[in-house]
């Protein structure tokens, strides 16, 4: 009975920390957004680093363990990790593109430290939460992706692999307009720039279903 007792607490005590843990991540997450589009005027919202912070912001403000959230696990958590992955090796290929391209894009008078650490947080960041997230709710991941063989489905698969993060990204692209412009890439042409952008962009959604989704929450 005690041992019931014991493994109910720590049970319980398991899913206040990983609701509390989420909690922080989205809220900053949204302090970064709101502060990133006061500091910018609201420019970074040009930003695919924006779109992809709010796509981030709409996933870990689930509450996971309530059943009513199994299909908006399912819609939003694909995209944002393997999209995660994606951002992170476009915004590479991007500094080499440009390597100043974080302080041409700074407001006047931001200190190198801080656009350091906002580069580091806006984009490696999203990548080391949802490992951080997948440790701790990896069993609750797994039930929502495994009820109604959504874990087998291929056309889902595909959506959680490439069709949810690309279907936001060439939103983007058509808000935008002028994806190279943005960062001011000089170094290659704008078409050749977007073209090696999606290519980066494909095989790191792909890379990273395969190598940390499939294995860890559809196998």
């Amino acid at each position: 009975m005690g041992t019931d007792s014991e493994a109910k607490a720590k049970s319980e005590l398991a899913e206040n920390n990983s609701i509390l843990t989420r909690k922080i991540i989205f809220y900053a997450f949204l302090a970064t957004l709101i502060a990133d589009t006061y500091a910018s005027k609201a420019e970074v919202l040009n930003h695919l680093t924006l779109w992809s912070l709010i796509l981030h912001m709409l996933y870990f403000e689930l509450h996971l363990p309530s059943k009513s959230t199994t299909t908006l696990i399912r819609l939003y958590h694909g995209p944002s990790i393997c999209g995660s992955f994606a951002l992170f090796n476009m915004y590479l290929w991007t500094l080499i593109a440009n390597p100043s391209m974080e302080f041409d894009l700074a407001p006047e008078g931001r200190a190198t430290w801080l656009i350091y650490a906002r580069g580091f947080w806006t984009h490696l960041g999203p990548i080391l939460c949802h490992a951080f997230d997948i440790q701790q709710n990896g069993a609750v991941l797994r039930e929502a992706y495994a009820s109604a063989g959504w874990n087998t489905s291929k056309l889902y698969q595909f959506w959680m692999c490439l069709g949810g993060y690309f279907a936001m990204g060439l939103t983007w692209e058509q808000v935008n307009g002028d994806a190279s412009g943005t960062y001011n890439v000089t170094m290659v042409s704008p078409e050749m720039y977007v073209l090696i952008s999606k290519a980066i962009g494909v095989v790191s959604c792909i890379v990273a279903f395969v190598v940390v989704v499939k294995p860890k929450l559809l196998d």
